[in-house]
């Protein structure tokens, strides 16, 4: 096995001592530029690795940072992950993964392991579901401990927030249905009591009321993002008889199981009822026909969310940050436009 390399043997390869070396690998300054250029030359040569356990005893950091979760299976929060993941060890950090699956038990579980391990900071993608995570929450913040949430508001005074424009994005589902001649506009929902959800309600709402039309309870149907609960919210609409001419569905997991309901009912796509997802994940570029879909920029939240975590790590000083990114609408052949004198089947 070949020995392993050490700060001593930089020391000694570039002429210097060895804390010029650790000056160089912390990024201190008092290090000419000739010297920390021919360190990190031989740093790369030699194949130093800098020993996170003994950066931590000095620095007071372990250089590891905590992320929970609660669905691994949405491909949406896998991007995120991903690329939080990514930005981590760009960064010389590195991630406890935990996903709880929407137990409650287990996330308080998590939340503790956390401390005990004493993560530098965590990254939330999971809604506190219990009282007790919330109030363990808030004393980690009391702690001191750097907590990021992505879309989760809950906490808003005490912990930064990442998280995409919903209002816009429902917005512009809507308008791109209208743009087509649609008037009969339903809507598939998220969980009711997520903030994403109440925002997409809200962007809904406006187009509508732009357009000249009524917001009608009766064509909105409740899903939990889930492709069961998309397939089953859609035949309730359907069953009901509402002539439908197209639908926002909040999330793409819960459209392409409509439009499987949809076809079930021996409609058209988008000839009968046009669709809007949301999301863009991997798949929606893949249906029959190809979803129309509200991208959300899963990767740069990631990172964008990784970055200010390991911002709030460094500089303990740094006041809570409420970040909103813009969210695209990406036309696909689902959203087709209306034609005009065509004989539509009944909804």
């Amino acid at each position: 096995m070949k020995p392993r390399v050490t700060i001593q043997h930089v020391a000694a390869a570039v002429g210097v001592s060895n804390q010029t070396v650790s000056r160089v690998i912390n990024n201190k300054p008092d290090v000419s530029k000739a010297t920390r250029a021919r360190v990190l030359q031989v740093i790369q040569e030699m194949g130093y690795e800098p020993n996170l356990l003994a950066r931590g005893l000095v620095s007071n950091k372990t250089f590891t940072l905590g992320l929970i979760m609660d669905d691994f299976s949405d491909p949406f929060y896998a991007q995120i992950i991903a690329a939080a993941e990514a930005e981590a060890r760009r960064l010389n950090y590195f991630f406890l993964i935990c996903s709880a699956e929407r137990n409650p038990s287990d996330e308080i579980k998590f939340l503790k392991l956390f401390s005990s391990r004493r993560v530098d900071g965590i990254l939330l993608l999971a809604l506190p579901t219990s009282e007790e995570q919330y109030q363990y929450i808030l004393y980690l913040c009391e702690q001191g401990l750097p907590i990021v949430s992505i879309a989760s508001h809950l906490l808003e005074e005490k912990i930064s927030i990442v998280d995409v424009d919903n209002v816009d994005g429902g917005y512009q589902a809507t308008r791109c249905l209208l743009q087509g001649g649609r008037r009969r506009i339903g809507m598939i929902t998220g969980p009711i009591t997520s903030k994403a959800t109440q925002d997409r309600l809200q962007g809904y709402q406006m187009a509508l009321q732009e357009a000249g039309l009524p917001y009608e309870p009766d064509l909105i149907a409740f899903g939990d993002w889930t492709y069961r609960s998309g397939f089953f919210a859609m035949s309730q609409l359907l069953e009901k008889g509402l002539h439908l001419d197209g639908m926002f569905v909040q999330n793409d997991r819960m459209a392409m199981a409509a439009m499987t309901a949809i076809r079930q009912a021996g409609l058209e796509l988008p000839d009968d009822i046009a669709m809007v997802g949301y999301d863009d994940t991997p798949d929606a570029a893949f249906t029959t026909p190809p979803l129309t879909t509200i991208r959300q920029p899963a990767q740069e939240l990631g990172k964008f969310a990784t970055r200010l975590l390991v911002n709030l790590v460094n500089d303990p000083e740094m006041s809570v940050q409420h970040t909103l990114l813009k969210t695209e609408l990406i036309e696909r052949g689902s959203c087709g436009v209306l034609v005009k004198n065509k004989n539509r089947k009944p909804v």
